[in-house]
């Protein structure tokens, strides 16, 4: 017992240094393009958004309210076969919350409405994150090539989390040197 509370006071030590050497940039200017353009260059060739999402789109597959931001900015593929979709917020004060939850109800209808079998892996790896008033709805990256393609095996859920740690960084290093 004594052990485990060792590693885990260990691991919470670790955690907590690590968090405290990175440093807040300057986000003043920063606009929700911005983060956006730092996803296309994170991903390279394999970002497929092509073209600006739509206010009405924003508001019918996101449920977001322009009322309750003070700057938005999303992408998604011509080609609508494609699921790859990102959408950033800068959510008026106070609004970062509703914004979140909007989201992850867009998420579970993606799922939902998921047209084409082999997508419903990549759709369940979309990830939602948040940094103060900024959040961010995305799926991204490069799909599956191996065998059985949405069947949740160990290679497409691994091959998926490597996918969102592209993003995962791109997002941690907009906010932190």
């Amino acid at each position: 017992m004594l052990k485990k509370i060792s590693a885990a006071l260990l691991i919470l030590c670790l955690v907590i240094s690590l968090s405290a050497c990175a440093k807040k940039r300057d986000i003043s200017r920063l606009s929700c393009q911005d983060i956006v353009e730092a996803f296309r260059k994170a991903y390279g060739a394999s970002y497929e958004p092509n073209v600006a999402i739509p206010d009405e789109l924003l508001n019918t597959e996101f449920g977001l309210n322009i009322s309750e931001m003070d700057d938005y900015y999303g992408e998604m593929p011509q080609i609508g076969l494609r699921c790859d979709r990102i959408v950033v917020v800068k959510a008026a004060k106070g609004d970062a919350d509703k914004v979140v939850e909007r989201f992850e109800q867009a998420k579970k209808d993606f799922l939902k409405n998921t047209m084409e079998y082999s997508n419903s892996m990549k759709v369940s790896s979309a990830l939602i994150l948040a940094e103060g008033d900024f959040v961010c709805f995305f799926m991204l990256g490069d799909d599956y090539g191996g065998e059985n393609i949405g069947e949740g095996s160990a290679e497409e859920t691994a091959f998926y989390k490597q996918q969102q740690q592209i993003g995962e960084e791109c997002w941690h290093n907009v906010f932190y040197e």
